[in-house]
């Protein structure tokens, strides 16, 4: 019998049988609900596929109820001795009746364990109850039938099929089956942060949480054969992933999924393994149904659901890298005969995805579709090197992520001696994108257009509206208009694109009527044209104070993309809809949208200032929810992209820092301002006025606000106008004013500057000491936020702060909350009732309420922001 690691009471007797598995991180509110059900005396089953954690969250359990003075008693399946009758509780120490025969040992086995959970405060602990032998189970069950104590069971998928654990789980009453789903996108940044000192590249996060499929064993797993094998390397302060991130030695880690797995479903695996993901329909031309199904019984399929044609990929991709790269040679060249001779067709879109599922499938779907598009792109530009196969070609290589020294050897290659005037001007544009967007001068990007100019290229319109997209990179909003004039061009879809750049240029200038009209002048478009018109008309939305259309066709526009498998439409709706679901203060639902973008994987060369501000936007949600922690990790991620500059709000890579500093910072309200300083001088007005709302919201001066409110009257913008005069409101601290603008901003839909208004106020009301009044508009802002209250719950920080309850008092306050009384509370915390009742008496006191239930909502709601 092997005792628990952990410093116990001496009264505590602990049975804990815990495996070599790793130490796996979990995300905590997973071990809080479980222990919670527990302390209830529900019986609970977590069931999850080996790497989900579940053996780790049984160890993390067990001793945080030892600590509590719990008699925990663990018992482990082995898979090896299941043939052995009573080995499972042998092996965790049990005694068991040398008398020969099964009866007096089954007898003396169910004696023993009544024995050790005969305390006080037990719980049973059953971990791989799958590979229980089944007298083991069978004591089990005779035990609880008459001696009902707390179990926590860890068990795998089973689907529909009877396993030999049903007897056990029909006996667990009352009892809850717990699913560990895999992690999220968010919770698997957290873990890699965890694991790697420092901070990681965005795009590393992404590729590890795709590869693992958010298993936490298989992350750590990944990261630990990462850094050994240097596929995980750190650079400039950064840990960056190169080359494949598959390594024999994770073998090791995966193997374990293939346990309960037969030959023919092994067969199976590899098949679809070789076949990448594909429709259901084709699956099933490959293996038959009954296999499909019962590999998805056991966890090892994903499904992304879509209207009539489900797609289907091997889970976690690590498994499918395994059966790919680790496989016989003889196996292999077989598995590719048959992929051959069945012909499957290629994916390239996924019609309309509904549900949230499949997020490791659609991942695998891009990658698979962007290293198509550049193979079969390529293949086109070796026959015929000219410029319109190369433009194509960079097109795409831009979109997979391809690297510098790739894409350079490609424009270097491509033949533009005679080429078409239509292909040389696209091959131009495409390379002066690519040098604007990855640290090229304005000359050396300009240059791109002018030599193909000076060649005597006759697609102007091309050129023109390819420089003014470089001027709004790495210009200015004057030179982007000049560049595009005259604004015609006798072929209809240049035309087009002229007017899309110009409307752009307009949006980018802060003019959203004049974009709307240029808007309204295309005569047709089509494709990826349309869903940029589009972009642009949400960009208008955004810039009227029509907030509420802006992000419910962004969000439109971000499942168009994905089901086109088109990054390239994807990050454009997402950055519209994110700044929509800012400015409305719906924190929850902006960090949701941000990470499964983020969590697609490698962002288009072209398009990291748009990365830039999506990684601005999920800082300032973590921030705004009080998850400091998480907000910092994402700060030193966005120092990945050095100098990265875009034309709209907040597509700059260096300030996210600044943006989510905990105010007041004179220091962060500094680098804002010079920010905004910087993008009004450049003709940026949007952009300038968001960053210089952000520095008064640090640091509050009137002069400063003054800069802003003329900036934005020189627009047509409605929106600008209603943040300059907020942060006019902030600067004069003007208790009357803050009070109008967080009824305007609050009426314009515009929530989160509305709470930052309405806390403004209560903190000047309380340093004019009417603390009273203060307390009572804060808890009308909180009502005020409705369901929004806690997305915005880090917003009242500054406020709580204000109120100045120390540590004790605020552990009360929120003991109160929670419903203790105060002889509980006093236990809890080791103080005598007195104290406690001191300690209730200076909060009121403080927070300006009479009684404990007054108390009590307050530290329900905005008392107890403070950051975590």
């Amino acid at each position: 019998m092997a005792q628990s690691t952990v410093s116990v009471p001496s009264r505590t007797s602990v049975l804990h049988v815990s495996g070599a598995a790793r130490e796996v991180h979990l995300p905590p509110e997973r071990v809080e609900r479980t222990l919670t059900l527990l302390r209830e005396g529900t019986n609970v089953n977590l069931v999850g596929m080996r790497s989900s954690g579940r053996s780790a969250l049984v160890r993390e359990v067990a001793e945080r109820l030892t600590l509590e003075g719990t008699t925990v008693t663990e018992v482990r399946g082995l898979r090896s001795l299941r043939d052995r009758p009573l080995s499972a509780l042998a092996a965790a120490g049990i005694h068991i009746s040398p008398v020969a025969g099964q009866l007096p040992a089954l007898t003396s086995a169910i004696a023993s364990m009544e024995d050790l959970l005969d305390a006080p405060r037990s719980v049973l602990v059953i971990d791989d109850a799958d590979d229980l032998d089944p007298a083991s189970a069978g004591a089990i069950v005779a035990l609880l039938s008459h001696r009902p104590t707390p179990v926590l069971m860890t068990s795998r998928p089973g689907g529909r099929r009877q396993t030999d654990t049903s007897a056990l789980t029909a006996g667990l009453r009352p009892g809850v089956r717990v699913t560990l789903d895999p992690l999220t996108f968010e919770q698997v940044h957290t873990l890699v942060h965890q694991l790697l000192p420092g901070g990681v590249e965005p795009t590393t996060v992404a590729r590890i949480a795709a590869v693992s499929g958010g298993l936490p064993g298989l992350v750590e797993a990944v990261v630990e054969n990462g850094r050994r094998d240097n596929r995980l390397v750190f650079r400039d302060g950064l840990w960056i992933a190169r080359g494949d991130l598959w390594t024999t030695p994770l073998s090791q880690a995966v193997e374990p999924l293939l346990t309960d797995v037969d030959d023919a479903c092994v067969d199976a695996l590899t098949l679809l393994a070789f076949a990448g993901t594909v429709p259901l329909r084709a699956a099933r031309q490959l293996v038959e149904p009954e296999t499909i199904a019962a590999l998805d019984d056991r966890g090892l399929l994903q499904v992304l659901p879509n209207r009539g044609a489900p797609i289907v990929g091997v889970f976690p991709p690590l498994l499918g890298d395994y059966l790919t790269h680790e496989g016989s040679t003889l196996r292999n060249v077989v598995t590719r005969e048959r992929l051959a001779e069945a012909d499957l067709e290629a994916t390239t879109s996924i019609g309309e995805h509904t549900g949230d599922g499949g997020a490791a499938v659609l991942v695998q779907m891009l990658a698979q579709h962007s290293s198509a598009e550049v193979a079969a792109r390529r293949q086109e530009w070796r026959s015929d090197p000219d410029a319109t196969n190369g433009a194509a070609l960079v097109a795409a290589m831009l979109v997979a992520g391809a690297r510098t020294h790739e894409v350079a050897a490609v424009l270097r290659d491509t033949r533009v001696d005679g080429a078409d005037h239509r292909g040389r001007a696209e091959l131009a544009a495409w390379a002066a994108f690519y040098c604007a967007s990855t640290g090229g001068s304005r000359d050396a990007a300009l240059g791109e257009l002018e030599a193909a100019r000076s060649a005597g290229c006759t697609a102007d319109g091309i050129l023109r509206a390819a420089a003014s997209r470089v001027e709004l990179l790495v210009g200015d909003v004057p030179s982007a208009r000049a560049a595009l004039l005259p604004l015609v061009d006798d072929d209809v879809d240049i035309r087009g694109r002229l007017l899309l750049a110009a409307a752009e240029v307009e949006i980018a200038a802060g003019r959203p009527a004049a974009a709307l009209a240029l808007l309204d002048g295309i005569e047709q478009a089509d494709g990826r044209r349309a869903e940029s018109a589009t972009v642009i008309a949400g960009m208008v939305r955004l810039l009227s104070c029509d907030v509420d259309a802006a992000v419910r066709d962004a969000l439109a526009g971000v499942e168009r993309g994905r089901a086109d498998l088109a990054p390239t439409v994807v990050l454009p709706h997402a950055y519209v809809a994110a700044y929509g679901l800012a400015l409305q203060g719906r924190a929850v639902e902006l960090s949701a949208l941000v990470s499964s973008v983020l969590a697609l994987g490698s962002v288009p060369a072209h398009l990291t200032h748009i990365q830039a501000a999506l990684l601005t936007f999920a800082a300032s949600g973590a921030h705004w929810q009080s998850r400091g922690a998480y907000a910092r990790s994402i700060v030193t991620q966005a120092s990945a992209l050095r100098g990265v500059r875009g034309p709209h709000p907040w597509m700059v890579s260096d300030v996210v820092g600044a943006v989510v500093a905990e105010g007041p910072d004179a220091d962060a309200a500094d680098v804002l301002w010079d920010l905004a300083q910087e993008r009004l001088l450049h003709g940026f007005i949007p952009a300038g006025v968001a960053a210089g709302v952000a520095a008064l919201e640090h640091d509050p001066c009137p002069e400063r606000a003054a800069v802003l409110v003329r900036a934005a009257a020189s627009t047509d913008s409605s929106l600008l106008s209603r943040l300059a005069q907020y942060g006019a409101a902030l600067a004069t601290r003007d208790i009357d004013e803050l009070g109008r603008q967080q009824v305007v901003l609050h009426d314009a839909g515009l929530r989160q500057p509305a709470v930052r208004t309405a806390v403004a106020r209560s903190i000047e009301l309380i340093a004019r000491g009417d603390t009273a009044l203060a307390i009572v508009h804060a808890d009308a802002a909180w009502s005020q936020a409705g369901l929004r209250g806690r997305d915005l719950c880090g917003l009242f920080a500054p406020l709580d702060q204000a109120v100045n309850l120390t540590t004790r008092e605020r552990e009360v306050a929120v003991a109160v909350a929670r419903g203790y009384t105060t002889p509980e509370i006093a236990a809890r915390m080791v103080l005598s009732v007195r104290t406690v009742e001191n300690h209730i008496f200076s909060a009121c006191h403080k927070v300006h309420v009479d009684n404990r239930e007054d108390l009590a909502r307050a530290a329900r709601t905005w008392l107890t922001c403070v950051r975590r």
